[in-house]
């Protein structure tokens, strides 16, 4: 398995540039970035869990399902590339610091109740070595608006989870899909197959409703839900956080999280026309 993730990372091509590091140095592909911000609204880093985990979120209902089959393949392995690299060499060391900072502070078992929140394998109890090191993220996909036609992007979900099982395995904690329709049921039978066994035991499926809520609470604190995932109540003000995932409708709107990776990717590069375009 290191062998083939070495070779991948060597061998790998993005318009001409070959290798991970040379594709980080080189010259940013803004426009393969745009694209598939438009294909898949997400935020490399939300928040922390109450156990100190980041969170990627994704808003997979709302992206644009006939671009993400027309987007060329170097679209998306680029861009998850991208991702990988920051989330390993920037999120994971900020996480990891701000944990040690924490437990500095408040004892090594401090958290271990909370641990039982996440994913993990039954009669498999966490210990003080889990929380050591803090190298794996909570993801949250939101599927409100995905329907039928997603199973068009199936190979591009497969290409996807190909750069991820090569070059990026056994970086998340849990995996919690939301607002899952009754037409998921058969796209979840499209792509269980596709995911390994140990990625799958890490997915928990809710529909909307107090239940999928409870489930967040349980791992973030309410002010760092996302206000689509909140109940709200007419009349009174927004509960959540807003604005913390891009818009396929509004491309040039990016969340923190969307414009901490652009910042860093920018200075990763060596190339003199590195600026990022966005506004």
């Amino acid at each position: 398995m290191l062998r083939d993730t070495i070779k991948w990372r060597q061998s790998v091509t993005i318009g001409g540039v070959t290798g991970v590091r040379n594709i980080i140095l080189s010259k940013p592909r803004w426009d393969l970035l745009s694209m598939n911000r438009k294909i898949i609204p997400a935020t490399p880093f939300l928040c922390y869990t109450k156990q100190g985990f980041p969170v990627y979120s994704l808003r997979l209902g709302k992206g644009d399902g006939s671009l993400a089959t027309a987007a060329p393949d170097e679209c998306h392995i680029y861009c998850s590339i991208v991702r990988g690299e920051h989330l390993v060499n920037k999120i994971f060391p900020e996480a990891q610091k701000l944990h040690e900072t924490k437990l500095s502070r408040r004892g090594p078992t401090s958290s271990l109740d909370q641990t039982s929140a996440l994913t993990r394998h039954e009669n498999e109890p966490y210990t003080d070595a889990d929380l050591d090191v803090i190298d794996k993220q909570v993801v949250i996909v939101d599927l409100d608006g995905i329907s039928m036609s997603a199973l068009r992007c199936l190979y591009v979900f497969k290409l996807i989870n190909s750069v991820a099982s090569c070059n990026y395995p056994e970086l998340s904690k849990a995996i919690y899909v939301l607002n899952s329709p009754t037409v998921f049921d058969y796209i979840w039978s499209a792509i269980k197959p596709l995911l390994a066994a140990h990625t799958r035991n890490k997915v928990r499926i809710f529909q909307m409703g107090p239940e999928q809520y409870g489930a967040l609470q349980e791992i973030l604190e309410d002010d760092d839900i996302p206000d689509y995932l909140t109940p709200q109540v007419d009349e009174e003000n927004v509960k959540g956080r807003v604005g913390c995932v891009p818009d396929a409708d509004e491309p040039d709107f990016r969340p923190e999280g969307v414009r901490d990776l652009d910042a860093w990717l920018e200075n990763s590069s060596e190339a003199l026309d590195k600026t990022c375009p966005f506004p």
